[in-house]
């Protein structure tokens, strides 16, 4: 399903109306924003427990930093996710989806403000630490991966994900927690080029996207990879602790990851929803996150399935 900011309220209304959990493959931000705003509450009341974004985006980013946590049982100042390896596929549905996202902002009062905002999933940005800019976009050397680190595409909505898990669980993972996503293009001046040359990549493909002229040339609504068993990715979370020692956990999975990869994470949200096995986060109900609502119950089931934190 998708656009969900286009074809989503009425479903996500009825389940939190009746009490009936919910999970989708969201990456659509104002539309998650309205859902918070409008049901979050009530969906406490009913114990309908509404969980976005159960795909590659945000399993990998908010599960891989729920296992980082986990292992390590301590909070950290930093935190970067690498992404070291991706191959895979990009449908006309998720092409679509990232135009109704433009779209709803310029909609949307103050929509561009609150879409750049690092906190636009959070329940409310006026409480959360004032941490300076945290960019999405940018070309650094990251002093936790020792590499030079280009913009990945999709840091812009999972990084809002993470940062509404650590709230929801009370700032568990630090409450001065500085959170980015990034991926790693290597040392030296060839690392350098590389993450400079990535992120002219990551500026033209957004630009393309966005230009009607040139989306004729792009997948369109129903059309994606047909190669599904190829591809995979590896992502690692590196997490500079308040204490000072470095924690990190990797992600893999074989498969496209869009597709193959997060039918899987899809199917086992929704089982561990429908089958609310032993140890679940205590949590009524709400607008809630991967990690906030499924826990180590889906971190088990994930590496059952062939996707794997160690």
């Amino acid at each position: 399903m998708g656009p969900y900011t286009y074809f989503g309220d009425k479903v996500v209304e009825a389940c939190v109306n009746n009490g009936t959990h919910y999970v989708d493959l969201c990456g659509e931000a104002l539309f998650i924003r309205r859902n918070i705003d409008k049901w979050h509450e009530s969906a406490q009341a009913t114990g309908a427990k509404i969980v976005h974004s159960c795909g590659f985006d945000s399993v990998p980013s908010d599960m891989g930093m729920f296992h980082l946590h986990q292992v390590s049982q301590t909070a950290f100042s930093k935190v970067t996710m690498a992404v070291e390896f991706l191959s895979g596929g990009l449908s006309g549905g998720t092409i679509d989806s990232m135009r109704a996202v433009s779209a709803d902002a310029k909609k949307m009062e103050k929509g561009g403000a609150i879409l750049h905002s690092p906190y636009t999933l959070s329940p409310n940005h006026k409480l959360e630490p004032d941490l300076g800019e945290q960019k999405d976009l940018e070309v650094s050397f990251d002093s936790l991966t020792q590499q030079w680190t280009g913009p990945f595409f999709m840091a812009m909505f999972n990084t809002r994900i993470v940062r509404r898990s650590n709230t929801l669980s009370g700032y568990a993972y630090g409450d001065k927690l500085h959170y980015r996503e990034a991926m790693t293009t290597g040392k030296g001046l060839l690392g350098r080029i590389k993450a400079h040359a990535l992120f002219a990549v990551t500026a033209l493909g957004f630009a393309v996207v966005m230009n009607k002229r040139l989306a004729r040339f792009l997948p369109k609504p129903g059309e994606g990879p047909k190669k599904l068993d190829d591809g995979g990715f590896r992502i690692t979370h590196y997490g500079l602790s308040t204490t000072g020692a470095v924690h990190s956990t990797t992600v893999t999975a074989h498969g496209d990851p869009g597709y193959r990869v997060t039918s899987m994470m899809l199917g086992e949200a929704a089982v561990v929803l429908a089958t609310e096995p032993a140890g679940m986060p205590e949590v009524s109900g709400g607008i809630l996150t991967p990690a906030t609502a499924l826990g180590a119950p889906y971190l088990e089931a994930l590496n059952a399935h062939g996707m794997k934190f160690t």
